[in-house]
């Protein structure tokens, strides 16, 4: 059945009659063919969700929210007018801009706000927002789900009519994610409440997403008839957990049930004669070379072990057990184990003379089987060692040492090819555990439960076929795909308030600095000092932080700094005092407006400008040699500011004020690691109630080197300094994990290697 597989034509390809005729459709025009047909299914959806959302509102409000839902109704009955058309134009602009004429702007039509990263008003997140990215989220994955083949089709085929090498799901035209957030994004731009968003994206999920599948299926078979069929490799499917075993097809049916319909037909017969079979046991020996790497690793494991690991206390003789029941074996003690739990601490050669022996006796082992039981003993002892995972994954994924035996032995490539399924099954339970951490285990995070889901199901139904496998890493890999998009909202949610944080301290530092920069050698009314500090930094950080969008809003603040301390500085001729007095009124009501952009208390502004109106009277009535009798003049005390104030550049301040902090560090191992920690890092902490905790480094500081470390879900778990991290690495309550530059099953093999060059004095890959 392997020259069964050539070009692949439809995922899913349904029965039904195509939409359009094969002669009127070409692989030049199949784009804007589809965009009709996807348009004429939106404007029927979109028309639906928008006769039943007011309705909607209105059963979900109570009295209280009477006032906000006049308001969301009357935004509503406005924006109905040109929501929907405005909606449709935008998902056929991004999905036209995949067209073989339009190279070069592929996707640029559909960009979310999560993807510009604006940063302008320093915006920080609440939980609300994560919760709402969260809830569609939600709508996007369960649709995916449902539609996982016709959407994996339809990313491969686009990639055929467009310069896209790789389409991602979230990038899909014809997806869930892109038309579900073309329209958050649209509805942004008006007033809603809150409780009134939730409820619009609810409707749009129910009105466009719930039978979105019989359009796609269209769309997908428009592509077929232009000709358009890219050879495509097993989808991704997520097998329901009722689904039995016996309805379950192999993964060669699987392949001979999605090639061109023409193909079925003229293979049929070949098919009939010769029934694809899952394969019972190896037809072929471990080939010499990488058997004797096996044998010298068996070897160096039962060095290291002596007696207590070769022997099971048992007495051999007789003729060779076969293979068959060595793995029949295996099957009854795995399943066992699934039951009453896998006993750690006894060794699988224990338990297989166990269950094999008769009055202390037991058949002898075949050579290949003997060495093979010990290479894998040595292999779960390895894992057992490493330590990038934490103590529960590698307990679960210890689990698993019968059902790989089991494996190595039905199937020769598993040491030898590193696309083994087995192999990646293992490499992707080791990933997902990384973050995962005693507290994760005990609130069931949702990853960690799929684990232990995923690894119950090998216990439970792995007999003989091999590509279980490659069917619950697929599972797998969607199920973490899903969860990845979660995470990764949160995780840039955490780090852009970190950022955001520490950018809002360095404009205070900046405007500080400003501000000295105008005050230097000058002489100012004490009142005007605690002004300029109190109030208009404020209003400085505030232009800094907006300077990208409005660039001359800095200048203006600036320049009024410069025309206040002019106007309490005594003026050298009456030019100079014409000028100021001629600038008051604009001065002031400069001053003003500032404060109002920071929503300044009037009240409190209220005592500086009548103190500056009455420093005015008095200084320029002073120049004009008349005589004071204005009140509180003489309590005013002058400030004078040293030249040498702004000696250097504030980048230079800052420089210096790093390199003083990295000089106290002690020079030893722990600043070294610590300084050399890199974003994607793992670290283990003790948190205040003592449990061991894991987290990753999200983002380090190249100006303060502050650190932000997430948990597994991608929400802030420490905030500290380089600096204080290696004083946590110093007194053992850190430890730096690191991260996986290598999957597991290629970190334990280099790690049984160095067992063998090491003579068995290291364990612990690196």
């Amino acid at each position: 059945m392997k020259n069964a597989q050539s070009t692949v034509v439809p995922i899913r390809q349904s029965d039904g009659q195509v939409a359009m005729n094969v002669k009127s459709v070409d692989k030049k025009n199949v784009i804007p063919a589809t965009a009709k047909l996807l348009k004429v299914y939106l404007q029927k959806a979109v028309a639906l969700h928008l006769e039943q959302i007011q309705q909607q509102m209105f059963d979900s409000a109570d009295v209280e929210g009477m006032d906000s839902l006049t308001a969301d109704i009357q935004i509503l009955q406005k924006a109905s007018k040109y929501l929907s058309s405005l909606y449709i134009d935008s998902v056929v602009k991004n999905l036209s801009s995949f067209s073989t004429e339009s190279e070069g702007q592929i996707g640029k039509a559909f960009v979310s706000s999560k993807e510009t990263g604006d940063w302008s008003g320093l915006q920080l997140l609440a939980t609300d927002e994560i919760e709402n990215q969260l809830l569609l989220d939600g709508y996007v994955s369960k649709c995916e789900g449902r539609l996982t083949d016709v959407l994996y089709a339809l990313q491969r085929r686009v990639e055929c009519v467009s310069s896209v090498k790789e389409l991602k799901g979230s990038k899909n035209p014809y997806g869930p994610y892109v038309l579900l957030n073309t329209y958050v994004e649209l509805i942004k731009g008006e007033s809603f409440s809150k409780e009134a968003h939730k409820i619009l994206c609810e409707s749009f999920s129910k009105a466009v997403l719930t039978d979105l599948g019989d359009v796609l299926e269209e769309i997908n078979n428009l592509f077929i008839q232009a000709g358009v069929l890219p050879t495509l490799p097993k989808p991704k499917i997520e097998r329901s957990k009722a689904v039995d075993k016996k309805e379950t097809k192999s993964f060669v049916n699987e392949k001979v049930a999605r090639v061109a319909p023409e193909q079925l037909q003229s293979n049929e017969a070949a098919t009939t004669e010769q029934p694809v079979t899952a394969p019972m046991m190896p037809v072929a020996e471990i080939e010499p070379a990488l058997y004797s790497s096996l044998v010298e690793m068996a070897q160096a494991f039962r060095t290291q072990g002596g007696d207590k690991i070769v022997s099971d206390g048992l007495v051999v003789s007789g003729k060779l057990l076969p293979t068959t029941d060595l793995v029949d074996t295996l099957t009854n003690l795995q399943k066992n184990n699934a039951v009453d739990g896998t006993h750690l601490k006894e060794s699988v050669r224990l338990q297989i003379g166990s269950s094999i022996q008769v009055d202390g006796q037991r058949r002898p082992y075949a050579e290949q089987d003997d060495t093979l039981i010990d290479v894998v003993a040595m292999f779960f002892d390895v894992i057992l060692q490493d330590r990038h995972l934490p103590d529960t994954v590698r307990a679960m994924i210890a689990q698993l040492q019968i059902p790989i035996l089991k494996v190595a032995m039905m199937d020769k490539e598993f040491f030898a090819k590193k696309s083994h399924p087995a192999r990646k099954f293992l490499n992707a339970l080791s990933q997902a555990g990384l973050g995962v951490s005693e507290k994760n285990k005990q609130i069931k995070n949702a990853v960690f439960e799929k684990m232990e889901e995923l690894v119950s199901r090998v216990l439970m139904d792995f007999d003989n076929d091999v590509e279980i496998f490659a069917e619950l890493f697929e599972e797998f890999d969607i199920f973490m795909e899903q969860q990845q998009r979660q995470i990764d909202v949160i995780e840039e949610r955490s780090r852009k308030v970190t950022q955001s944080t520490e950018r809002l301290e360095l404009m205070k530092r900046q405007a500080a600095y400003e501000i000295a920069l105008r005050l230097n050698g000058k002489a100012i009314p004490e009142f005007v000092q605690l002004f300029l500090d109190d109030a208009w930094k404020d209003v400085l950080v505030l232009a800094l932080l907006r300077r990208d969008k409005e660039p001359a809003e800095t200048q203006q603040s600036l320049d009024v700094i410069e025309r206040l301390i002019i106007s309490v500085t005594k003026p050298d001729d009456e030019v100079a005092k014409d000028a100021i007095i001629g600038s008051l009124s604009r001065l002031l009501k400069d001053l003003k407006v500032g404060l109002e952009n920071i929503s300044y208390d009037f009240h409190e502004s209220a005592p500086f400008f009548k103190e500056l109106e009455s420093w005015h009277r008095r200084l320029l009535a002073v120049t004009a040699g008349e005589q004071d009798d204005i009140p509180l003049a003489e309590e005013v005390v002058l400030v004078e500011f040293d030249d040498s104030l702004c000696a250097i550049s504030l980048e230079e301040d800052l420089l210096q004020e790093l390199e003083s902090e990295l000089s106290q560090m002690p020079d030893d191992k722990f600043s070294k690691r610590a300084n050399n920690m890199q974003v994607g890092d793992w670290v283990e902490y003790q948190n205040a109630e003592g449990a061991m905790m894991r987290a990753k480094l999200s983002w380090k500081s190249a100006v303060t080197m502050q650190c932000l470390f997430v948990n597994d879900r991608g929400a802030k778990a420490l905030d500290i300094s380089v600096a204080d991290f290696a004083e946590g690495l110093r007194q053992k309550r850190m430890s730096l994990i690191g991260q996986e530059k290598a999957p597991l099953v290629e970190r334990v093999l280099l790690g049984m290697k160095k067992l063998i060059s090491f003579g068995g004095t290291e364990t612990s890959p690196a």
